[in-house]
């Protein structure tokens, strides 16, 4: 069976279009032994973009790949300016990228089905839909592929769009993804701005959260009591394909972070924003000790969990023995974010020992 990798037509705009055999295509360019593949008794580390036996390739896409979006509002909107006076300093193509992310953020988010979006409990019952508590984050999406709300769903593009600005190294990860609708929003950031070539790490156990039995705090029990979080790898790899953002840089970790953030931490060279939504201590710890020395000076990391999760102690608990004082930065009521400004010796030992106070 032929590989398969992205065309890249060579010409002022990049435009990706429908994976052919490698025979036929120029190359996606990405380094293929910049990450290598691995696969344990609990984890897997792989990319779904080569997992042909999956029939990915065969699901349908609703959206067409960033560059064709941007390709085709930057004509729209050349032949709309012909037909009016666009008062604006902002350039063609920072306005079609700007159209295409808002677009994409109504779409994963639920809010583009508008009144056939619904909103769903804790308990797994369904609710009439309250657009201020998506903005927020403070409901679980129905059509929607994220949970995470518009105000982070802002910031995700804001850190990404400033570590790209100042040439910051590294790739994106998250950790803690249900459907994978942030990561998905995170990859059409990178690709609207040509950086694609970093790679998007998504991490999940792909079946809910952990039971909590390392009993590290009384909070962090009975996480695992939530059916309607668990979503399997290939409807995660299905929802990425249909956005039109499954490509050779996007890599699945799938287990558990504790089995997971190792083999992990040995093959990532650098990273430039981390999205942390773990909830658990426990969670949170595995992915701060195994990865925050890969964080590049400059970079960012996004905690969801901060306001009344065990998430927050794991953070405050790591700063402290660290020695460390990021300033944390508000985006709503739950979540925040802080910029790395010091390389950190990180305790490992403290980690082994589950010393962390």
């Amino acid at each position: 069976m032929a590989c398969y990798r992205l065309f890249v037509k060579t010409s002022s705009t990049n435009i990706i279009k429908d994976p052919k055999p490698l025979d036929d295509i120029e190359e996606f360019p990405f380094d293929e032994k910049s990450f290598t593949e691995a696969y344990g008794d609990s984890f897997e580390l792989f990319r779904p973009w080569y997992a042909i036996s999956s029939g990915i390739h065969q699901v349908p896409k609703l959206l067409a790949p960033p560059e064709s979006w941007i390709e085709q509002l930057t004509l729209r909107l050349n032949y709309l300016d012909s037909k009016v006076s666009a008062n604006t300093d902002r350039s063609v193509l920072t306005r079609a990228r700007a159209a295409y992310l808002e677009f994409m953020k109504q779409y994963v988010s639920g809010l583009a089905y508008g009144r056939e979006e619904l909103s769903v409990s804790y308990g797994g019952v369904l609710r009439p839909f309250q657009p201020g508590k998506r903005a927020q984050g403070l409901d679980w999406a129905y059509l929607g592929v994220t949970m995470t709300g518009e105000l982070r769903l802002d910031n995700v593009r804001l850190l990404l769009e400033d570590v790209v600005s100042r040439n910051i190294p590294g790739d994106y990860i998250e950790t803690g993804v249900w459907r994978g609708g942030s990561s998905i929003f995170a990859r059409a950031v990178l690709r609207s701005l040509n950086e694609g070539g970093r790679m998007s790490i998504v991490c999940d156990s792909f079946k809910g959260l952990p039971p909590g039995e390392k009993n590290l705090i009384p909070s962090d029990r009975n996480w695992n009591m939530r059916p309607y979080l668990e979503v399997a790898t290939k409807e995660v790899a299905k929802n990425f394909r249909e956005a039109g953002v499954l490509d050779p840089n996007v890599v699945f970790a799938k287990g558990f972070f504790n089995e997971t953030m190792p083999p992990l931490a040995s093959r990532i060279k650098r990273l430039a924003v981390m999205r942390l939504d773990g909830d658990m201590y426990e969670s949170t710890v595995d992915v701060l000790y195994h990865l925050y020395d890969k964080l590049s000076v400059g970079g960012y990391v996004i905690l969801d969990d901060w306001t009344g999760f065990p998430a927050k102690k794991a953070c405050e608990d790591f700063f402290r023995v660290h020695n460390i004082k990021p300033e944390i930065n508000d985006i709503d009521k739950l979540a925040v974010y802080w910029k790395k400004t010091e390389d950190v010796d990180i305790q490992y030992w403290r980690y082994e020992q589950m010393k962390f106070t």
